[in-house]
């Protein structure tokens, strides 16, 4: 299989996951709307909301590189691991945090992309759309590898297992991030016309 036809697939798959009713762009919002809100609610001033936005971000980032791991050793060892054991994979992942220090060591890295503005008032909303970006992508990738797992498409899949690890979790990545750009340009025009 050519490299345009894993594109092709891929780009299929993700306009499937997109097409999901829980993809729609106002749950969406809505979504992201209530996990601020709690957000905000549970700390005691702007400066602790804006470090828990951080720590959230880094916390996704977490998500995604076990789940980056979980389809590289799936491709690499040509194998369809359960749809439970991938959860159960997530499901660790915060022990894991825990247990290690991911959040301290990789906290100052992310300091700089979640960070920006010289006021309060400017770096709140712009980690605000850098935590839902990750999130989205990280969703997205969620998204394809429960399709990736799903026995009914291991014919479809199979094809995935001819290329590297590495080509496959670019694609992938590349169209998480794509469409995550997306649904955030599409949310933001609708917040403009209203």
């Amino acid at each position: 299989m050519s490299i345009e036809v894993l594109l092709k697939n891929t780009a299929d798959i993700f306009g499937a996951i997109i097409r999901e009713p829980n993809w729609d762009k106002v749950e969406l919002q809505e979504g992201i709307r209530k996990i601020f809100l709690q957000a905000r609610d549970s700390v005691g001033s702007p400066e602790e909301y804006l470090e828990s936005l951080l720590v959230n971000v880094t916390l996704q980032y977490a998500y995604t590189n076990t789940a980056v791991s979980f389809l590289m050793e799936c491709i690499e060892d040509e194998k369809f691991l359960s749809h439970e054991s991938f959860q159960s994979t997530l499901v660790n992942v915060p022990n894991q945090v825990k247990e290690s220090n991911f959040i301290a060591e990789n906290m100052p890295r992310f300091k700089e992309l979640v960070y920006q503005g010289s006021t309060i008032e400017e770096q709140v909303p712009h980690a605000e759309s850098v935590y839902f970006q990750t999130k989205l992508v990280n969703d997205l990738l969620i998204g394809f590898i429960g399709i990736f797992l799903e026995p009914n498409n291991r014919n479809y899949m199979e094809n995935y297992l001819e290329y590297s690890s590495q080509v496959v979790v670019d694609a992938v990545m590349n169209y998480c991030q794509a469409y995550s750009n997306h649904i955030i340009e599409e949310i933001n025009s609708m917040n403009s016309t209203q």
